[in-house]
């Protein structure tokens, strides 16, 4: 019995689908590697912090509670957010692939996300701009947004499509509206 490396998907796929893939998305690596030496250059400064502010002779009043919070919890979301954005560097992915029945998202971020949306529920696709509100969370940018309604009535939008570029988002786009389209002919 033989064994080759495209076994290994379909031995951690909770269904296995008979589709085409739409879209492979994986993050450039190089970017994972200057986020490594900012989270090193971070650290390098935070740990220092870190043992000066629980030195047992420090009391806590309103000035030191200033200084916890942008010494310690400012730092301590960045050191999150580039763990998160490292992990996705290096071992994150995202695959869009559809069958006659359903679009399928399969994300691997910090947890992997595995969405089957039918393409009899599929409300609206839309291209997506983050608000720059989201700017410091760890939402690896997506650029494409799908509406769709659930089984018990309830519609719930479902954004994909990291740092696409405009021109490949409308390609994208495009394709699952025309697939759309096939699906009900």
């Amino acid at each position: 019995m033989s064994f080759s490396f495209k076994d290994i998907g379909s031995i951690f796929k909770k269904t296995p689908v008979n589709g085409s893939v739409l879209l492979y998305n994986k993050p450039d690596a190089g970017t994972a590697l200057g986020q490594c030496v900012a989270l090193g250059i971070v650290a390098m400064f935070f740990v220092p912090i870190v043992i000066a502010v629980f030195d047992k002779t420090w009391t806590l009043d309103f000035v030191d509670f200033f200084v916890l919070i942008v010494f310690i919890l400012i730092p301590f979301w960045i050191v999150i957010v580039l763990l998160i954005e490292i992990y996705w560097g290096f071992l994150g992915s995202e695959i869009i692939y559809y069958s006659d029945t359903a679009l399928y998202v399969q994300q691997k971020q910090s947890f992997r996300r595995d969405v089957v949306i039918p393409w009899d529920c599929i409300t609206d696709i839309e291209p997506y701009d983050e608000p720059i509100l989201y700017y410091a969370l760890p939402t690896h940018d997506p650029t494409i947004c799908i509406t769709y309604k659930k089984a018990n009535g309830q519609t719930k939008k479902f954004r994909f499509g990291y740092h696409l570029s405009p021109n490949k988002r409308e390609i994208v786009i495009e394709r699952i509206q025309k697939l759309l389209v096939k699906s009900f002919a």
